[in-house]
């Protein structure tokens, strides 16, 4: 404890700078479980709820001075883009394992049904089986001079200036 406040002490450890209570704050809400971050200070500072089951003023200040606290804010960060990573690593990782399940029961099952089924999701997961549709439409010339001349129509109807533009070149 110390000798003027009567508070205890608080040890920096490893190099990132944070006290074992901070640490344990930043794992809680990289866990996610408690669902809030004042959630996971109340467990790690251990604060307890008001009489009426609320949740003390002076946590949210404390909880909100922590959070912007560089340190902690800069350990958040990198904790939780480490789990993201984990996550996109395992989902890969699962993937790989179910197409290598499938390729190799589509190779060895016993039963006929057993590899088309693993060939047909083996398939699927490519987009092997998606439909596409072409449509085409096929004009003679008369019907693309047709349609050229109205557009012109259109343009030179819509803006005006284009017929003062012509007379111009057709007086010249």
């Amino acid at each position: 404890m110390s000798k003027k406040t009567g508070k205890p002490e608080l040890k920096v450890i490893d190099k990132d700078g944070l006290t074992l209570k901070q640490r344990q704050f930043v794992r809680e809400i990289v866990k996610g479980k408690l669902g809030s971050q004042i959630e996971c200070y109340m467990k790690v500072y251990n604060v307890k709820r008001t009489a009426s089951n609320g949740i003390p003023s002076h946590a949210h200040v404390d909880c909100s001075k922590l959070v912007s606290h560089p340190k902690i804010a800069l350990s958040l960060s990198k904790a939780l883009k480490a789990k993201e990573a984990s996550t996109v690593a395992t989902a890969h990782r699962m993937k790989e394992y179910v197409l290598n399940a499938l390729m190799k029961e589509s190779q060895s099952a016993e039963s006929d049904n057993a590899r088309i089924s693993a060939l047909s999701l083996l398939g699927k997961s490519i987009a092997l089986f998606t439909d596409v549709s072409i449509t085409e439409e096929r004009k003679d010339s008369s019907q693309i001079m047709n349609d050229i001349e109205n557009q012109l129509d259109e343009l030179l109807t819509d803006n005006p200036e284009i017929q003062t533009k012509d007379k111009i070149i057709i007086d010249k």
